[in-house]
């Protein structure tokens, strides 16, 4: 199994059987299903106590990566399994930084919260990985700008990050699965 994860192999290049096909999407469903879960609660949590707890975001961190890593061994598809991890470090980096440089200005929840975020856009692709982590700044942005604009200062306003962080994944998925039904289905 461990050289199964570290060199492609023959059955790495063979097509699934229905089978086997069925039961890789079973486990990425599973992991979607725990995210939305998850998410739910992370983004309700949040949005009353500005917080988000670490068993959670730990809990939706090892889902996630429980049900890929089963989803790519079983389907196979490794390389998004790499990509997905990649994006759980990129993404992870890039809050820590920006958490570092902001000075208070995104929570170290936040950080944490970017793991599991990178991890689930990272396995839908690298346009989503970067698509997903922008529309989260830009929606949460707007949100804050608009909660400044109605407290009438920019002092002092915070709004909790983790939900549009999460809807950043969830409306980035919804491109991914309906993009291509959309773009086709269009009169021409």
């Amino acid at each position: 199994m461990i050289l199964a994860l570290l060199a492609p192999d023959s059955a790495a290049t063979t097509t699934p059987s229905p089978a086997t096909t069925a039961a890789g999407t079973l486990l990425e469903t599973l992991a979607w299903l725990t995210f939305l879960g998850l998410g739910i609660a992370l983004t309700i949590i949040d949005a009353r106590s500005r917080r988000l707890p670490n068993r959670l975001v730990a809990l939706l961190t090892a889902g996630g990566l429980l049900f890929f890593t089963s989803a790519a061994l079983v389907e196979p598809n490794l390389p998004a399994l790499w990509r997905a991890l990649a994006g759980l470090g990129i993404s992870f980096a890039l809050y820590l930084v920006i958490s570092l440089a902001a000075r208070g200005g995104l929570g170290a929840g936040d950080v944490k919260l970017a793991a599991p975020v990178g991890l689930y856009l990272g396995w839908l692709g690298w346009e989503a990985l970067v698509w997903g982590i922008v529309l989260a700044f830009v929606v949460g942005g707007i949100a804050g700008l608009a909660v400044a604009a109605r407290k009438r200062r920019i002092r002092g306003v915070t709004v909790p990050f983790g939900p549009f962080m999460l809807a950043g994944v969830v409306v980035t998925a919804g491109l991914v699965v309906w993009g291509p039904l959309i773009s086709t289905s269009s009169i021409g």
